[in-house]
């Protein structure tokens, strides 16, 4: 009888040591698979975050750029302007 007893706590032993082992594996999964999807949205989160800066960064530039272009344009424009006054000037002189 003792023999049975035995044997049936050795058996229920097992039995709980395996299914501890079991929810001990789901809940290291649970936490590996919490742990990859925080890490993805983290790095979707820094992604946008460095999106957004290298965006204003480059519409900052772009900006810089046109208006550099818009000041050379009209230095031309004006410059052309003063070499037709003189082309002017000199055909009223040849006359």
């Amino acid at each position: 009888m003792k023999e049975h007893a035995n044997k049936k706590m050795r058996i229920k032993k097992l039995e709980k040591y395996c299914d501890d082992f079991y929810v001990q594996g789901l809940r290291r999964r649970v936490l590996k698979a919490f742990k990859l999807d925080t890490g993805m949205a983290g790095n979707k989160i820094y992604q946008k975050k460095i999106r957004t800066k290298y965006e204003i960064e480059v519409e900052g530039k772009c900006n810089e750029k046109k208006n550099q272009m818009h000041f050379i344009e009209n230095l031309i424009a004006e410059m052309e302007e003063k070499y037709r006054i003189e082309l002017r000037k000199k055909a009223i002189l040849k006359n």
